[in-house]
């Protein structure tokens, strides 16, 4: 049997910049306070969920009609883009330690002192290619303290019926942390106790500071954009605005949207992750519709245009009003108004370093 300290199951290899990120940051954050524990990922994805990204079947089945016909030419023409992606993220994902390959089939051969699961939305059981994986709730996991750091219901609401093996398994984890409220509420009507609403772990990190970021080396002062489904208003605004003030518009590509009122468009399969958030930290001013793209444009101090969903809101919608910039992005297509907003990151970055210290204190109460 192989001993570890700590574990952290996420999902793991998966070709999402956030999804890497949090899963970063977690290692980093639990590296630097427990020098002496040894800290490692959890290398587990269920075979289905690992199908829908890297199967090209399968991903191409992903996407909405509208956008299968769009890109039916694409895939035929490009299927090996699916390797070349796998190559990038795959090479990330090894640079942080993990364990060997963890299954539901051979996890007696695996024993942990504390594991957390998270962040992101590991708990959307209604997720068909997350394959209601009981490993993501701690099951078949061997260990002494099973924990959740920030993890997340995503679009399941309060009042839906919830699974067996969820009920069961949430109830027996020794220390709960979500990182929204809704998720709050839903194990609240579990346990009967109300967890920890943390930070996600991309907020505790000091990524300003971290020399494993790669520098883009862009030239010309740019407008970064990441997000996907820009509304029309939002993407002509942003194409005037950048006209205006002779800033050049550079997109990393998320899911495969159209990107072609860009002056510059950067595939993923091309874009290390740490790469990736460079692009963030050297823009001059963000566009995003993304968890992370508002995330990392805050953490970095930059003017942010947000073009807002529902879902994105769900998720950072009570941060932004504590941040008292919630109200900025009510207009989604008022790109000038945002962009040339008087931004106060004195206060933004104050109440970072607050919600950060509770957050931090949760990890290391769990651990201790």
């Amino acid at each position: 049997m192989k001993n570890y300290d700590v574990g952290i199951l996420t999902f793991w290899n998966v070709p999402n910049y956030g999804t890497f990120a949090q899963a970063y940051a977690l290692q980093k954050i639990l590296d630097y306070f427990y020098p002496n524990k040894e800290v490692k990922q959890i290398s587990h994805l269920d075979k289905k969920h690992y199908d829908f990204y890297f199967n090209l079947k399968s991903y191409y089945k992903s996407f909405p009609k509208w956008k299968r016909t769009y890109w039916k030419g694409f895939f035929l023409k490009n299927s090996d883009f699916i390797e070349r992606k796998k190559h990038i993220f795959f090479e990330a994902y090894d640079r942080i330690p993990h364990t060997e390959e963890i299954s539901n089939k051979n996890y007696r051969e695996f024993k942990f002192d504390t594991v957390f699961l998270g962040s992101d939305i590991i708990w959307d059981f209604s997720l068909e290619p997350f394959n209601q994986d009981p490993m993501l709730f701690g099951g078949n996991i061997n260990a002494r303290s099973i924990n959740s750091y920030a993890a997340s219901f995503g679009t399941i609401k309060l009042g839906m019926d919830i699974p067996k093996y969820v009920l069961t398994l949430v109830d027996k984890m020794n220390h709960i942390s979500v990182r929204d409220e809704n998720s709050a509420n839903i194990v609240e009507h579990i346990t009967g106790k109300k967890p920890a609403v943390v930070l996600d772990p991309v907020w505790i990190w000091n990524f300003n500071n971290d020399r494993e970021i790669l520098n883009p080396y862009e030239e010309d002062a740019y407008i970064l954009i990441y997000g996907q489904d820009f509304t029309d208003g939002f993407i002509r605004n942003l194409v005037k605005y950048a006209k205006k003030h002779k800033l050049k518009t550079i997109a990393l590509d998320c899911n495969n949207d159209r990107y072609n009122w860009c002056d510059k468009l950067i595939k993923q399969e091309n874009l290390d992750p740490m790469l990736w958030i460079g692009y963030f930290k050297s823009a001059k001013i963000i566009a995003t519709s993304t968890f992370h793209g508002i995330t990392f444009g805050l953490l970095f101090n930059k003017k942010i245009a947000f073009c807002k969903t529902n879902f994105i809101i769900a998720k950072i919608g009570k941060m932004l009003k504590q941040l008292k910039i919630y109200d900025i992005f009510n207009d989604a297509d008022n790109v000038e108004y945002m962009f040339d907003y008087d931004w106060d990151y004195s206060f933004i970055n104050s109440y970072i370093v607050h919600e950060r210290k509770k957050s931090i204190e949760f990890l290391k109460k769990s651990c201790e």
